[in-house]
């Protein structure tokens, strides 16, 4: 019976130590490692590692892969910009950049909008359709977001320079969703008014430099290049 009796316990503080092994983040494992590590007459046995973070639970199962996939992505997306858009960019009607995981089509307010409207200039719908294929045709998140120069406006319909910024960049949003299936999910629109000049506003050149609308594509997240 005694020798019974041994066995029974010691089937049982296995069973208690499976269940623990189950839930490897829960309390009960910490509450019954000290009766478990009692039970076979030991101490110290059982090592507890902190529970790591849910942000670096997620960052531990990204492959090493993940980083050139973004990568060979990004450079492709470019590539084929370049190539569709080969000639308004020699006629410096749009520019190209590659920041980090970003990349920039940038519109000059003068090849794509007169002055003071949000309407798009007819000169402009034909890049913008090159760039909608590719949009369609490649990954990432787009961000188009417009730019004015600190000269004063107020209109009926326009009643700032943040409405300005914020209508022609929406005016481009519009035109990329008419000719292109791309996912409205996969876009963002921000206007910043003369918030964020590239140059100084003490010119009449720089101050036009400063009037544009961008759009980037960041390659930085996941599949879809969400954060």
């Amino acid at each position: 019976m005694v020798t019974f009796a041994d066995m029974m316990t010691l089937l049982l503080a296995l069973f208690v130590m499976l269940l623990s092994f189950a839930e490897i983040d829960s309390d009960s494992f910490r509450k019954n490692a000290g009766p478990i590590s009692e039970a076979f007459h030991t101490r110290n046995i059982i090592q507890i590692s902190p529970t790591l973070p849910k942000s670096q639970r997620v960052e531990l199962k990204m492959g090493p892969g993940d980083a050139e996939l973004r990568t060979r992505q990004k450079e492709e997306f470019l590539d084929n910009l370049r190539t569709q858009l080969s000639r308004e960019i020699a006629e410096a009607r749009v520019h190209i950049l590659e920041e980090g995981d970003r990349i920039i089509v940038r519109f000059p307010a003068q090849s794509a909008f007169h002055s003071g409207s949000m309407e798009l200039s007819p000169a402009i719908l034909p890049a913008l359709e090159k760039i909608a294929k590719v949009l369609e045709a490649h990954k990432g998140q787009i961000l188009v977001a417009g730019h004015t120069d600190n000269a004063p406006i107020s209109t009926e319909r326009i009643r700032s320079n943040w409405d300005l910024s914020t209508q022609r960049a929406v005016s481009v949003v519009h035109h990329l969703l008419r000719v292109a299936d791309i996912d409205p999910a996969r876009i963002s629109v921000q206007g910043f008014a003369d918030s964020r000049p590239l140059e100084p506003h003490d010119t009449p050149e720089r101050r036009a430099r400063n009037r544009r609308v961008e759009i980037s594509v960041s390659f930085a997240g996941g599949e879809d290049g969400e954060p």
